[in-house]
């Protein structure tokens, strides 16, 4: 019994070690599907836990990492704006240009590579050379050179492709700003830097809304570039704004060659002609011309015509006779006593061509510039009024152009007036303007007594072509048609049959009125003056309308410092200039002869002999004094020559009391 149970026992042993031995034996088929299966379910769910751990513990960062992978960007330039004139011609544009740039790490022959870009970039090959060495070694960007033509990129890409020597050297996009009128206007367009931000003129002025403002494209690429069937997102660059001037570049172009020209025949130190539309107020033409300082005559680096300022002088009198015709009832027939001087404060003022006590008509005052009738306007309208009329004309403040460096000149308050500038003021002494300005004051007679601010932008165009034109301009009435009218036909007498007379134009009424002022300079003594006789300085103007029946432009011409001319008076040397200016103006604007090229009937000049007895009025007491003298700003007595032939004695710059006398051309 014991030993059939020991037995059955180590049977069932024996069994279970079979057993055993089956199901852990590697070699059996059903243990590896076994472990197949385990190391199946352990794979995924591995798998999973990657899964997981992608879409929901890291997803943001995995998928910003494969996306910068395959993700390219790009610039895309924004244009800066044109200047165009008011005919769409075009003085300043920008065009795709490249800069040569290096990668000095990627360069394994410096010195190779520089000469072959030398003549090609027309530089010396040392300095390329040195530029490719750059002192720190971390360096990966030299520029070799900025806004390189077509031509010379074609040749630079061309070398790239084929030419070991050029690894490392690149071409980078740029704009180009370029002026296809040259140096037409340059003093009103401006230029910019090498960076393309407006340093001087309009390019200056409208620099925040010119300037273009770059885009980006994003794009997926791969190691052998753009992948083409791969998203794109473009964040468009805008160009800037287009700014059209009321300039006419061929008005522009004819009166910068015109002032060249007699900048060099005049020996002047500058010259300015500013020519204006009267009724729009709009800038035709804004020349300025210089001499450098190798002497040679060149259209000037700034606007002389809004940031010079002078003493106008007899230009200034038509708005003080325009005063008496208005507020006093004068008209240009009406008599008048003109002694032959008069005293104001401690100056004398007399009249050149000297003349006895007479009658004159109040036209034949303005036509012969008589200072000594001016002046007597003046005081019966009183200092109060004419400083109202001044201002009223728009001296002493702003055109409203808003150009940079602009001088509003000076015209200071009745109140702040000294000794004798009661009578120097009346005749364009003791106040300052510049030649805008001056313009802008003989519209008015063009317009019917309407003062009419000056416009030199015409309008802006954005980069969806919208127009943006300027508000309205406020106007202010100063004097009455009637008035208008009256000084009108007086300028017009003046050109006809007075000073003004070269400035006439054959086929055109013309109407306007000389300035020839001494210029206040330091002649080495260290303090300035208007110098002494036989050492003067001058400049001259002439301001005038066009036809003057109704006039289609206006202009002003300064010439500052003529010195090779013998008599350097505005008669003979601005008048000139604005009849031949004038002249090319009408036939480029194609405006229509309002008269026979032999002349047309002039005003008549009236005799003093045959004038009836005006009314008795104040007089101001006449001195017979024949030497005089001026006060300068340290109160320095100043004789002056009596027989000198000038309308009057002004300043560039600086305003020194008045001479002591003027006199008429």
């Amino acid at each position: 019994m014991t030993d059939r149970l020991t037995k059955a026992r180590e049977k069932a042993r024996e069994e279970r070690r079979r057993t055993f031995r089956r199901t852990t034996n590697p070699q059996d088929p059903h243990n590896r599907l076994v472990a197949l299966f385990v190391v199946f379910v352990l794979i995924s769910a591995a798998l999973v836990a990657v899964l997981v751990d992608i879409q929901t513990v890291r997803d943001d960062r995995l998928r910003d990492y494969g996306e910068n992978q395959r993700s390219r960007t790009r610039q895309l330039d924004g244009y800066r704006g044109e200047i165009l004139d008011r005919n769409g011609y075009v003085f300043a544009s920008s065009t795709p240009s490249h800069n040569v740039i290096a990668d000095p790490t990627l360069v394994t022959d410096p010195v190779a590579t520089a000469t072959i870009l030398a003549p090609i970039l027309n530089q010396p090959s040392s300095e390329l050379a040195a530029a490719l060495q750059p002192e720190n070694k971390k360096s990966r960007y030299v520029r070799l050179a900025r806004t390189v033509g077509v031509e010379t990129s074609d040749k630079i890409d061309e070398l790239r492709s084929d030419n070991e020597a050029m690894v490392g050297i690149y071409l980078e996009s740029e704009e180009h700003r370029v002026y296809p009128t040259g140096n037409v206007a340059r003093q009103i367009v401006g230029r910019v830097d090498p960076d393309e931000n407006g340093v001087t003129g309009i390019e200056k002025q409208y620099n925040e809304i010119m300037d273009g403002q770059p885009g980006v494209e994003q794009f997926e690429g791969g190691r052998f570039g753009r992948i083409s069937v791969g998203e794109s997102v473009v964040d468009p660059a805008t160009d800037g704004f287009d700014v059209t001037l009321t300039l006419d570049h061929r008005l522009q172009f004819m009166a910068e060659q015109t002032l060249i020209n007699h900048c060099e025949s005049t020996g002047a130190e500058s010259l300015t002609a500013v020519i204006s539309e009267p009724s729009s107020g709009e800038i035709l033409t804004m020349a300025s011309v210089d001499r450098n300082d190798d002497g040679v005559c060149e259209v000037a680096g700034y606007n002389r015509a809004l940031v010079d300022t002078f003493e106008p002088g007899s230009v200034m009198k038509p708005v003080t006779i325009a005063g008496s015709v208005q507020s006093l009832g004068y008209n240009r027939s009406s008599p008048i006593e003109v002694p032959p001087r008069i005293s104001v404060a401690n100056k004398i003022f007399v009249d050149h061509p000297a003349h006895p006590a007479a009658m004159f008509p109040l036209s034949q005052i303005l036509t012969d510039s008589m200072n000594v009738g001016t002046i007597k306007m003046a005081q019966e309208l009183g200092d109060e009024a004419l400083y109202g009329y001044l201002d009223g004309f728009g001296f002493g403040q702003s055109t409203g152009l808003g150009f940079q460096g602009e001088s509003i000149g000076t015209l200071r308050e009745p109140d702040l007036w000294q000794g004798s500038d009661a009578g120097s003021i009346p005749i364009g002494q003791g106040v300052t303007v510049n030649a805008t300005q001056i313009v802008t004051a003989y519209n008015v007679f063009a317009n019917g007594g309407t003062y009419q601010q000056p416009l030199l932008i015409s309008s802006l165009r954005n980069s969806e072509g919208e127009y943006f034109t300027p508000d309205p301009r406020p106007t202010r009435t100063i004097i009455s048609p009637e008035t208008a009218a009256e000084m009108t036909a007086m300028l017009e007498n003046v050109v006809a049959d007075g000073t003004g007379k070269r400035a006439a134009i054959p086929g055109y009424t013309v109407g306007g009125k000389t300035g020839t002022a001494w210029k206040v300079f330091d002649d080495g003594s260290g303090k300035l003056s208007y110098g002494e006789p036989g050492n003067r300085r001058y400049v001259v103007t002439f301001a005038g309308l066009v036809p003057a029946n109704n006039p289609q432009i206006s202009m002003a011409v300064v010439v500052n410092e003529p010195r090779d001319i013998l008599a350097p008076t505005a008669g003979a040397v601005a008048a000139p200039i604005f009849a031949e200016i004038g002249e090319d103006a009408l036939r480029i604007l194609n405006v229509t002869p309002d008269k026979p090229s032999d002349g047309g009937p002039s005003l008549v000049r009236g005799t003093p002999a045959q004038l009836p007895v005006p009314v008795p009025r104040p007089t101001v007491p006449v001195e017979s004094t024949t030497v005089v003298t001026k006060e300068n700003e340290d109160n320095e007595q100043d004789q002056v020559d009596e027989g000198q032939d000038m309308d009057e004695a002004e300043s560039t710059t600086t305003t020194l009391s008045s001479p002591a006398e003027e006199v008429g051309e």
